[in-house]
C-alpha cells in the first residue's frame, strides 16, 4: 500500500501554512521516558565525564558507532572494524568517487565533527534552515550530482520488495513546509511566537528538547526535502537539535543513538510509517528508548571503569588478580567456564576454587546455570 503526504500535522486552512505535531506532552509513557533521559544525563554528569580517564576511548567509539550504524541503515557494507581504522587515517588519507562506502563514513564523520562545533542552547542560529543544508550538503559530499538545497525533484520510498510505500510532497512544496517547521522549532524552543515577539514567553508552548529531537527526525523524513540523504540528514540534525539541553549537550559526542536505531530497524521504519499517518507517540516512544539505551550504555561504560579499578586496587597481586584481567576484557552478561582459568593459570583446583569465591563476593562474577559456569557481572 502506498501513503501519500495528506498535511498530517500541518494546518492549511488559513493564510499561513502552520506545523502542528500531534502528540500529547503530558501523555505518560511519553513521560516517563523523559524522567528516565534526565536521571541518566544527570548520573553521567555526576561521574564527570569531562575529566574522566576514559573519556578519549568513549568519544572515539561513539563517533565509530555513530558513522558505522547511520550508514548501515542506508545499506553501507563496511563492516565496524573497516569503520573504525578508517576513522584513525580518514584526515590523512584522501578518498577517491571510487571508494563510495569509505567516503560516506568520511562524510559522517565531518558532519558530526561540525555539529560538534555548534551550540544550539546558546544560538539559535547554529539549528536554522542554512545549518540545516550544511549537514545534508557535508553528508553528501561527493557523492551525489544533484544540486544543493532543497530537491526540485519528485522521491518515493520504497520497501524491501521495491514498492512505493510512501509518496513525499511535491517538490514546490518543500520550502513552505519547511518554514513551517522551522517557525515551530523557534517557538518551541524559545517560547515565543516569533523572532518579533520576544517580550513574552508562552511556556506552554515550550516542549522538551528530546520531544523537539524526535518530531525533527520524523519531519525531516516525513517532507524528504532533499534529493538524497534524508534518512542521514535526519538524524544528524534531530542530534544537533537534542543538544539544545545544555547537559546532554555537555556530553553530546558521547553516545550514539544511531546504534539503537538499527537494533531495531523494522521498529525504526514502522514507527516513522504510522507518524506519517497522523501517530506521532510510537515513535517519540522509539525514539526516547533508544536515546536512554545509548545514554545507558555509556553510563555503564563509565561504572565499569571506575568499578574495575577498584576492584584491582582491592586485589592486589596473585591469582585473584590475573582472573580478574581476564574477566574484564569480556562483556557483562558473557558465560564462561572455569576451565578458562585451568587452561591459563598454573594454580591448583582449589586455588582457583577460592579465587574465584572471593571474585563472587565481590560481585564481579556470579554463578551460572551450569557446572563450573559463570556469568560476568562486573556491573550489574
Amino acid at each position: 500500500m502506498t501513503h501519500l503526504f495528506a498535511y498530517e500535522h500541518f494546518d492549511n486552512t488559513g493564510e499561513r501554512l502552520v506545523y502542528r505535531p500531534s502528540f500529547n506532552v503530558y501523555d505518560y509513557e511519553v513521560q516517563q521516558l523523559i524522567l528516565e533521559a534526565e536521571r541518566n544525563i544527570g548520573a553521567l554528569a555526576r561521574l564527570g565525564l569531562k575529566s574522566h580517564p576514559l573519556k578519549p576511548t568513549i568519544l572515539r567509539n561513539a563517533m565509530v558507532r555513530t558513522a558505522h550504524f547511520t550508514t548501515k541503515i542506508e545499506q553501507n557494507k563496511l563492516e565496524f572494524k573497516e569503520v573504525e581504522q578508517l576513522y584513525q587515517s580518514y584526515k590523512k588519507n584522501p578518498l577517491t568517487i571510487k571508494q563510495k562506502a569509505q567516503l560516506e563514513v568520511k562524510n559522517v564523520f565531518e558532519t558530526y565533527e561540525f555539529i560538534y562545533t555548534l551550540d544550539p542552547s546558546k544560538d539559535f542560529s547554529d539549528m536554522d534552515e542554512p545549518v540545516l543544508k550544511k549537514i545534508q550538503q557535508t553528508l553528501m559530499n561527493h557523492l551525489t550530482g544533484y544540486p544543493e538545497g532543497y530537491r526540485n525533484i519528485p522521491v518515493v520510498l520504497q520497501d524491501g520488495d521495491g514498492h512505493i510505500s510512501y509518496q513525499p510532497p511535491g517538490a514546490d512544496e518543500v520550502p513552505r513546509l519547511m518554514q513551517a517547521y522551522f517557525s515551530w522549532l523557534f517557538t518551541s524552543v524559545t517560547g515565543f511566537m516569533n523572532p518579533y515577539e520576544t517580550e513574552k514567553i508562552h511556556y506552554d508552548k515550550k516542549v522538551h528538547p528530546l520531544i523537539i529531537a524526535a518530531v525533527t527526525h520524523h519531519l525531516i523524513a516525513y517532507i524528504h526535502p532533499f534529493p538524497d540523504g534524508n534518512g542521514r540528514t535526519a538524524r544528524a540534525f534531530s542530534t544537533l537539535v537534542g543538544l539544545i539541553h545544555p547537559d546532554l549537550a555537555t556530553i553530546k559526542d558521547a553516545f550514539s543513538v544511531e546504534e539503537y536505531f538499527d537494533k531495531r530497524i523494522e521498529d525504526y521504519y514502522d514507527t516513522l510509517m504510522a507518524a506519517t499517518q497522523g501517530d506521532l507517540k510510537p515513535f517519540l516512544i522509539f525514539y526516547l528508548e533508544c536515546v536512554n539505551a545509548s545514554l545507558t550504555k555509556v553510563l555503564k561504560e563509565l561504572q565499569r571503569y571506575d568499578r574495575i579499578k577498584h576492584v584491582r586496587e582491592l586485589l592486589g597481586k596473585g591469582h585473584a588478580k590475573t582472573m580478574f584481567e581476564l574477566i574484564s576484557r569480556m562483556e557483562d552478561g558473557e558465560n564462561f567456564h572455569r576451565n578458562l582459568f585451568d587452561d591459563i593459570l598454573e594454580a591448583s583446583p582449589s586455588s582457583i576454587a577460592k579465587n574465584i569465591s572471593r571474585l563472587k563476593e565481590l560481585g564481579v562474577i556470579k554463578s551460572g546455570e551450569g557446572r563450573g559456569e559463570y556469568i560476568v557481572s562486573i556491573v550489574d
